[in-house]
């Protein structure tokens, strides 16, 4: 199987770094002294459980980046959301004729912007449970066990969500199957829109939101769960006790992609997390006065990436 990384930051990286690990031909979409680092010398995965190394990777910019290097069998995508549009546009002629397209981003859009280009048969949705960064050029770290989840986008996905379920945890990389990706986009939801916000706000990590600040991220958590409830996915309000039991044992060193960026002075997700909850709750008629303040907030540390608009999201 071939396969192709776009966006080795610290999940693509992570993921392709384990896949390459495991003997599979990896090409990997990255740049600056980040990419140099990986053509010159490889990734080390600093882990709970050790470290890894990979020798010397095949990493290509956006724009060397074409057929004939393909066709790929599946394309595992990890940049940000600005970016998605014009790696989606590429994907045509790059996948093979039966390639899979898989988004590892953030957000509840991610899917419907890739198969707007490369066809709803050929997206399967997939997302990243990782607490994990950038420690220098070539190097990542992570603070907590890494798992992926998969689902089908549309029906009779099933056999081509277990084959590539199957890749990654030959890989290393455990792998939670799901029935409903919508579901399984908003569960994550449900910890990313709270918690980001909150860590970039306040500059702390995970476990000190949860022990500071249980009873603000427990509010935040019911109401994104109330929006998802709104649109038709089953989520149980007992699933924000369980995330906070979760983040106080495994996530308690986590600092989010929001705090990251802050911090890094780039702009943020929060139009695609806390905004696009926000804005489908009052579609809905479900108020969500924590996510709405914590989003007001967010905006006024840093630029944002923006949200897709109904017509590009296919929001109704």
């Amino acid at each position: 199987m071939r396969i192709v990384i776009v966006g080795a930051g610290a999940v693509g990286g992570y993921f392709g770094a384990r896949l390459a690990l495991a003997g599979e031909d990896v090409t990997f979409v990255a740049r600056g002294a980040h990419g140099e680092a990986m053509r010159s010398r490889g990734l080390v995965l600093r882990t709970p459980a050790g470290e890894l190394r990979t020798p010397p990777l095949r990493v290509v910019d956006l724009d060397a980046l074409d057929a004939k290097r393909g066709p790929f069998d599946l394309a595992l995508i990890a940049v940000k959301w600005p970016s998605l549009a014009a790696v989606s546009a590429r994907l045509p002629g790059l996948l093979a004729e039966g390639g899979l397209a898989a988004p590892l981003l953030n957000g509840l859009d991610s899917e419907d912007a890739v198969a707007r280009e490369v066809g709803e048969s050929r997206v399967i949705a997939a997302i990243a449970y990782m607490s994990a960064g950038l420690s220098g050029p070539g190097e990542i770290e992570t603070l907590a066990p890494t798992r992926a989840g998969l689902a089908p986008y549309r029906s009779g996905q099933e056999p081509r969500v277990e084959a590539v379920a199957a890749l990654l945890e030959r890989a290393g990389i455990p792998v939670r199957r799901g029935s409903s990706y919508r579901a399984m986009l908003w569960e994550k939801m449900v910890w990313n829109a709270p918690f980001n916000a909150i860590c970039a706000l306040t500059g702390q990590r995970a476990g000190v939101v949860v022990e500071q600040m249980e009873d603000l991220a427990r509010q935040a958590m019911l109401e994104v769960i109330a929006v998802a409830r709104a649109e038709g996915a089953e989520i149980p309000a007992a699933i924000a006790d369980a995330m906070i039991a979760l983040t106080r044992a495994e996530f308690p060193l986590t600092e989010p992609s929001m705090l990251q960026d802050v911090r890094a002075g780039r702009e943020t997700e929060v139009d695609i997390l806390q905004g696009a909850v926000v804005e489908r709750g009052r579609r809905a008629g479900v108020d969500t006065p924590v996510l709405r303040t914590l989003a007001t907030l967010v905006r006024g540390l840093s630029p944002r990436a923006k949200a897709p608009s109904d017509a590009e999201s296919g929001a109704k």
